[in-house]
Formats: structure tokens, C-alpha cells, sequence
């Protein structure tokens, strides 16, 4: 059996998510330890354990008491069923330094980093961990480690599982007569996501329209701002990831910038490159990130800097046919690129490769 820990629940993580339905489609024993932080969860799934304490994100140290009966929480159920599990999947670095003693009661620890937040006690503790999982391979120089330094090294990139098959619009610019359509779905960010020169870019020039979907930074009432003075943008505030991804096939463009005033955005790896695969849909990122290196690699987007002068430049030449042949070809090799590597990753990582790995780890 496996236990996972992470500091929210199951439906509300993605990644998770993944690793759950994988074990239960495999059959693969499992628990997880959980934290509904605001309060407003059901278990899902079967086997879950919230912790039930509102602990709004941010809130820094008057969330103190909640993380020590978090830590208690977690605790009380490791020991309870402490001869049921063999391997602990940590998730993220908090969790990892939590259940480090049980490695010296034999148990076998996986540790998960989808955020790196402290690179130095991160490569000393990742090669502690009988493994480390990452989302990417590159991720290790973040980290600051080798393959040589751990015991095992694992990846596991953000690929979404789609739940259902929907109809992917594709667009011929030059058939296209509409204003340019561009979408941006994710948490807001103050200064680091490009938000501001978006909202900017698409009120100041009428060529665009700009379907927005999110919330964060106490940024709402401004992008509401933005949409009650321009009708070509509209706010949907938050959504379902169904309707995410219906705003985003509607869309010429995915807008998912990762400014590098937050050092961190170097090595993002966002669930928007492979949506954007898999709508077919060019993605307009970051240059010099990992994400803005795949993008350039694979010819999927655009990679642009980090200021509103390079946002607007982009579609200077946007009627033109160079540009419609040049966005044809993007949108083709995201497709080719989804159906070539990642449309069975699911089914060849999580539930294969994965599950062997914890089957198989000594």
C-alpha cells in the first residue's frame, strides 16, 4: 500500500488526482492524508482523510496553529495504520521534512517537488528520499543535484488527464475575419504573469478580444474594471476546468506568461503547455524558461519577453499570410506532438511505470 500526504485534497490536485486514479485503476492499494484548508471539500474519493481546518492560503504564521494540528493530523493516521503502507509519497518539501524519521523505521519515501521554494534543503534532502520525482528532467539543476546524487530519479510531467473526448476547433487565419481571440485561464499574479500588459494590450487596441477566467492577488476587481470599460474582454471569474478548457478552444491563443521577476518561473512546468497540445491552440510564454524552450523546440508558440513592447510586437504582422502559415504550423505540430507523446501518458507512465516503481522499490 501507499500512503500520499499533501497539503490539500485529492479533487482539488491535479497531480494527485492522477496518482489516485492510477492506483485505483490498477487495483494498486492506497490512502491519502489530506487538507481541506478551506473547509468546503467531500471526500471523493475512497480512502481519503481530510484534515478539516481553515487555513487560507498566504495566511503565514496565523495559520501556526492549524499547521500543528496538521502535523498531528498526519501523525495520528501514519502510526494508526503504520503496518499497512510500505511507501510514503511526500508532496513537496514541507511534507517530506515531516515524515523523514520513518525512513529509519524502513519505510520506503517517495519525494514529489512540484514547487521548489528551498533549493539548498532540497538537494540535501532529495538524496535521503528513495526517490525523487520531478516534472521534468531539467528541473534537477533548479534542485541543484545529479542523477549520480540520488537513488532514483523519476519524472512525472503535469500532463492533464481529459476526461472526456471534446470537439478541438482549429482556425485558418486566413479565413478568419474575426478579431484575434486570446485566453487566458490560471491564478491572477500581481507583475509576474503578464496580466497587466494583457488587460492593456486588448483595451488599448481593438483588433483583440480577451476571454479571462481566474482569481488570486486581490486582482478581480481590477480585470472586472477592465471588462465593464471594454466589451472585448469578459471576465468569467472562477470556473470549472470543463469550462476552462471550452474558453481556451475558443481561442486563436493561450496566454501563459511567467515573468522572471519571480526567479521560480525559470523552470515552470504549467499544465498550459500540454493543454495547449492537446486544443491545438499555439501558446504565447516566456523566452529563457523551460516552458519558453519547449514551446521553441517543438515550434508549438511563441516565446516573447518579458515586457508589453514584445507582447504587441508579436502581432504586428498578424493579417499577413506569413503569420496565418507560420500559426498553421505551430497548431499542427501541437497536435502531431500530443497524439506522438503524451495522448497514452497516463496509461504509460502513471499506471505502468509508476506502479511498478512503487510495486517494485525494495
Amino acid at each position: 500500500m501507499i500512503c500520499f500526504i499533501r497539503r490539500s485534497t485529492i479533487d482539488y490536485d491535479i497531480r494527485l488526482r492522477k496518482y489516485v486514479e492510477a492506483c485505483i485503476e490498477t487495483g494498486t492499494p492506497y490512502y491519502a492524508i489530506t487538507w481541506d484548508r478551506q473547509r468546503n471539500c467531500t471526500c471523493v474519493y475512497e480512502n481519503e482523510f481530510q484534515y478539516k481546518a481553515f487555513a487560507p492560503y498566504g495566511g503565514g504564521w496565523r495559520n501556526l496553529l492549524m499547521l500543528l494540528g496538521w502535523f498531528f493530523f498526519v501523525y495520528y493516521h501514519l502510526l494508526r495504520n503504520f503496518g499497512k503502507y510500505r511507501v510514503i509519497h511526500a508532496c513537496n518539501i514541507e511534507i517530506l521534512l515531516m515524515v523523514l524519521p520513518f525512513l529509519l523505521l524502513k519505510k520506503r519515501v517517495f519525494f514529489d517537488i512540484y514547487d521548489s521554494f528551498n533549493t539548498k534543503i532540497e538537494a540535501i534532502v532529495s538524496k535521503w528520499a528513495d526517490v525523487l520525482i520531478l516534472p521534468h528532467h531539467k528541473r534537477l539543476v533548479q534542485v541543484g543535484v545529479t542523477v549520480d546524487d540520488l537513488k532514483r530519479f523519476f519524472v512525472v510531467e503535469n500532463v492533464p488527464r481529459f476526461s472526456s473526448k471534446m470537439e478541438i476547433r482549429k482556425y485558418d487565419l486566413n479565413k478568419c475575419n474575426t478579431r484575434i481571440k486570446l485566453s487566458y485561464v490560471g491564478v491572477f499574479e500581481k507583475e509576474i504573469r503578464g496580466l497587466e500588459n494583457l488587460l492593456r494590450l486588448v483595451y488599448e487596441d481593438d483588433r483583440f478580444e480577451l476571454q479571462i477566467a481566474g482569481v488570486g492577488a486581490n486582482m478581480e476587481s481590477m480585470v472586472e474594471e477592465y471588462a465593464r470599460k471594454c466589451d472585448r474582454i469578459c471576465y468569467h471569474g472562477k470556473v470549472s476546468y470543463e469550462t476552462a478548457l471550452e474558453i481556451m478552444n475558443n481561442s486563436y491563443f493561450i496566454v501563459a506568461l511567467y515573468y522572471q521577476l519571480n526567479p521560480l518561473h525559470r523552470f515552470a512546468s504549467p499544465n498550459k503547455f500540454y493543454e495547449s497540445l492537446y486544443l491545438g491552440k499555439p501558446i504565447i510564454t516566456s523566452l529563457n524558461t523551460l516552458i519558453g524552450d519547449q514551446v521553441i523546440d517543438g515550434n508549438t508558440g511563441y516565446a516573447i519577453g518579458d515586457d508589453y513592447a514584445s507582447l504587441k510586437s508579436l502581432f504586428s504582422n498578424f493579417y499577413s499570410e506569413e503569420f496565418a502559415t507560420n500559426y498553421k504550423v505551430k497548431s499542427d505540430n501541437c497536435s502531431d506532438l500530443w497524439k506522438s507523446k503524451y495522448s497514452m501518458y497516463f496509461d504509460k507512465v502513471l499506471k505502468n511505470d509508476y506502479i511498478n516503481l512503487v510495486n517494485q522499490i525494495d
